[in-house]
Parts: structure tokens; C-alpha cells; sequence
């Protein structure tokens, strides 16, 4: 008995890579010839990103999004650290449109319907946040994730971390001044991030983002 991926991929043995986002390893991806719809069992084309069989007009199966990265997904041409924020909101709300719960309440398909809005909403939000997008660059262009006990070499940034730490609770200290200082330095960083990106720095996009990571835990500190 063929499994769901093999009924629906046809190009030798292929399956669901099971890294942390959850999308076909791209040398398998490359090799997809040919996908099948899982209602009608025809042909899709999978040239661009489909939402519907161009046969049936059955919603896509979340796995058929698997085949794309998650620019792919949100339509962006080419993967970069610099993306358009504005047209991602507008292209989620599009495709969600189509794919919301809500408006296929009585489709028999709904729990198909709701793996695929769960697996947008997933993609969404990683390519949204400064961080995981980072961090899924890395995953897809280089094959690396940043273990979470990994350490930070920069001594002096450290150090700065934690009298900061400390500092907060202090009666004294200007919040609303520190907390502009750290935006600052936010976004310093996800400019450096971009560049590194653009140079193929590996080894300066992963300490940037080390570095954007403490910072942005400070921030949520000053927040609370």
C-alpha cells in the first residue's frame, strides 16, 4: 500500500523531512516531476504555488506546500533576509482567505483544511519574526541549526548583558530610555544580519544572531 506522500509525489522514493520546518529537503524537492491531486488523482502543476487542483478545484493537501520554502509559499521570488512585510501580510490574508476554518465549516475536508491553515499560519509567522526567519535562512541555505546551549564568544557583550539584567529592577533606572537604547540596537542588528546574508558571512550571521537573541530578550523584559 503506497503512503500519503508516495500517492501524491511521483519521482522515485520521496517523503516529509522531518526537520524543525517541516518542508521536503530541497535535493528531493528539485527532483518532484510530478504531483497528483489527492481528490481527482490528476495531474498539478507545480510550477508556481497552487491553491486548488486546476482539475477538481479540491483545496491543495498541506503536503503539496511542502515541496515549496516558505518564500516560495508567501510568493517571494528569490530567499532573502530583506523581504517586504507589507505584501507578506497582504499575501497571507489572501491565501487565508481561501483556507480559513471558518469559511469551510461544513466542508467535509475540514480537518485537511485546517492542517494546511495551521502549516500557513506556521510559515507565516517564522517569516514575519526577525529572528526565525534568520534562523530558518540558515536551516535552508547552510543546513545548520544554532543549538539552544551554544555560547556566545563576545566577552564584552556578555558583560553588558548581564549589568543589564541587573539593572533592570533598579528603582532608578530610566526604562523608557533603556527600552529606545535596545530598539536601537535591534535594529542594528537586523541590518548587520541583512548584510551578512548578502556577503554569505555565515560565521558573522550566526553571532549576529546570537547577539539579536539576547537583545531581544532584554526587550521583552523591559516590556513586562
Amino acid at each position: 500500500m503506497q503512503s500519503k506522500n508516495e500517492s501524491l509525489f511521483k519521482s522515485g522514493t520521496l517523503c516529509a523531512d522531518n526537520n524543525k520546518y517541516d518542508m521536503l529537503d530541497f535535493n528531493k524537492r528539485k527532483n518532484i516531476k510530478q504531483v497528483k491531486c489527492y481528490k481527482c488523482h490528476r495531474d498539478i502543476n507545480v510550477d508556481n504555488v497552487p491553491f486548488s487542483c486546476q482539475s477538481c478545484k479540491a483545496l491543495i493537501n498541506v503536503d503539496v506546500f511542502k515541496i515549496f520554502n516558505f518564500f516560495e509559499l508567501f510568493g517571494f521570488r528569490k530567499v532573502s533576509y530583506d523581504l517586504d512585510k507589507n505584501y507578506l501580510k497582504k499575501k497571507f490574508n489572501d491565501i487565508q482567505k481561501i483556507y480559513h476554518p471558518d469559511k469551510n465549516a461544513q466542508n467535509s475536508e475540514l480537518e485537511r483544511i485546517n492542517e494546511v491553515s495551521s502549516y500557513l499560519n506556521n510559515a507565516y509567522g517564522i517569516l514575519l519574526n526577525d529572528i526565525d526567519r534568520a534562523s530558518y535562512m540558515i536551516n535552508i541555505q547552510y543546513n545548520y541549526k544554532i543549538p539552544e546551549d551554544e555560547n556566545l564568544e563576545d566577552e564584552e557583550f556578555l558583560s553588558e548583558i548581564i549589568k543589564i539584567n541587573e539593572q533592570i529592577n533598579k528603582p532608578e533606572m530610566d526604562l523608557l530610555l533603556l527600552t529606545r537604547e535596545y530598539k536601537d540596537k535591534y535594529e542594528d542588528h537586523v541590518k548587520r544580519i541583512k548584510l551578512h546574508f548578502e556577503e554569505k558571512d555565515f560565521e558573522n550571521i550566526v553571532n549576529t544572531l546570537k547577539k539579536l537573541k539576547f537583545i531581544n530578550k532584554i526587550l521583552e523584559r523591559l516590556k513586562n
